[in-house]
């Protein structure tokens, strides 16, 4: 068990390197970060400058078709890293579906366990493919260019009582953008991260647990004092998500808000100054930030 741990940890190593080692080739064109319509669950697909290919989460096995179909429109047929923030069934539910239709690099997923179906089925598709879990912690990050990285700044602890706070706190940064990706954190990951004085700080953030009142607290929004956020969520849900309170809070902050849930996928482009927001399968224009 001790030299397993061990492997894996060279494993996680040589993996950021070879991201790292993309340095020298030419970026061209944005980086692209889609928020896929997947009602109620997260799917979130990331295209670099330098052609690397990311998935955050793969949202519920309802909409397993829709997410493959999205991804194989825009002729990718591996994806260079697979990150699942935890395995809840809206985050996991598509895996092994995916895991059939494309070639994961790295599959990255908490340090934890879920006693349900569809995380069984997960391991097992994971086992039968032979892709090994790396459980990125902390303080971890995937390097994906000179200008590009991928932070793991949550969670701050190893124990938790509610399953969501276990979920990756991504931070993208590019050049002078940055966008924070929640997962299904809530009130008590926020107040450590808070606590940790971790730099949170961001253009865009995506809020945790599609927007239920678990979370995205006052002093954390403050903090992060983002120009943008998003929220990733279902049309008409029985849970009453996004939580009124959540809104309110943005609407105090006059944080421009963008839902799947009234503009269907959300397609943010970034040159690593200036931020676009796109919506639909048109992909009709909403706004643009610009980082002065």
């Amino acid at each position: 068990m001790y030299h397993m741990r061990i492997m894996t940890c060279l494993l996680l190593c040589l993996f950021l390197i070879g991201f790292s080692c993309s340095k020298g080739q030419a970026e061209e064109g944005p980086l692209k970060i889609h928020f896929i319509d997947v009602d109620q669950s997260d799917c979130i697909f990331i295209e670099t400058p330098n052609h690397k290919h990311i998935l955050v989460d793969a949202g519920s096995e309802r909409y397993a078709k829709k997410v493959t179909q999205y991804l194989q429109n825009k002729g990718i047929t591996t994806l260079d890293a697979m990150i699942i923030t935890h395995p809840h069934h809206d985050h996991i539910g598509g895996v092994p579906s995916l895991l059939n239709s494309f070639k994961i690099k790295a599959f990255y997923m908490p340090k934890m366990t879920h006693h349900t179906k569809i995380y069984r089925t997960l391991k097992k598709s994971l086992e039968k493919k032979n892709i090994m879990i790396f459980k990125a912690k902390a303080g971890n990050n995937i390097e994906i260019s000179r200008h590009l990285a991928i932070d793991f700044i949550g969670p701050v602890q190893g124990k938790y009582d509610n399953m969501n706070d276990y979920s990756y706190v991504l931070k993208l940064v590019y050049n002078h953008n940055s966008f924070l990706l929640m997962g299904d954190a809530g009130e008590q990951s926020e107040a450590e991260l808070l606590f940790k004085h971790v730099n949170v700080k961001a253009d865009v953030i995506k809020i945790g647990h599609h927007g239920a009142d678990t979370g995205t607290t006052l002093p954390f929004l403050k903090k992060v004092n983002p120009e943008a956020a998003i929220i990733s969520t279902g049309r008409h849900n029985y849970k009453s998500i996004p939580a009124p309170a959540v809104i309110n809070r943005l609407r105090y902050l006059k944080i421009p808000t963008y839902r799947t849930d009234l503009l269907g996928t959300i397609v943010v482009t970034s040159d690593g100054n200036t931020i676009s927001f796109y919506y639909g399968d048109a992909l009709q224009y909403i706004d643009t930030l610009v980082n002065e």
